[in-house]
């Protein structure tokens, strides 16, 4: 019990470094490219490996491994995609309680200044930072009552 416990604080630990900007390349416990076995490993039982829900898919990408992340006041459901060539190639934090959206798009906004794109409409906000010092895109998209999500994806 003791051990899950520290393991909770460090994930969280890792996650606010991630929103506040001290992360190192890669995204966490996670670097580009590793496969999923590699993925469950270095999480430290984080992560399990099984396909996204539907609808949580990307193009050209396959979900593979998938758990949850609580950091900066909120809960996610994180999903991690692979490439054809069986490496990870994007991580995405579905919002699932606590700290609210807007608090989160203005935390992001705050670590990485104004986005390099930003498609604003009605019903949908989907914003994306280049992280050059992490070598990541950092990207926000919300779309009208749905949770937000978070993508983090390699700066090529």
């Amino acid at each position: 019990m003791t051990r899950k416990l520290l393991s909770s604080f460090a994930i969280a630990a890792l996650f606010a470094a991630g929103i506040a900007g001290k992360a190192q390349a890669d995204w966490q416990y996670a670097r580009w490219g590793m496969s999923p076995d590699q993925l469950v490993a270095a999480a430290g039982g984080a992560v399990r490996l099984g396909p996204p829900p539907q609808g949580k898919t990307y193009d050209n990408l396959t979900g593979r491994a998938l758990g949850t992340y609580q950091g900066d006041g909120a809960t996610f459901d994180a999903y991690f995609h692979f490439d054809n060539a069986n490496g990870l190639a994007k991580v995405a934090l579905e919002r699932t309680g606590g700290t609210d959206c807007a608090t989160l798009h203005n935390t992001l906004t705050a670590q990485h200044g104004k986005p390099a794109t930003s498609h604003r409409q009605s019903f949908a906000t989907i914003e994306a930072w280049n992280d050059t010092a992490r070598r990541n895109i950092v990207r926000y998209v919300q779309v009208g009552e749905l949770p937000c999500t978070i993508t983090y994806e390699p700066l090529r």
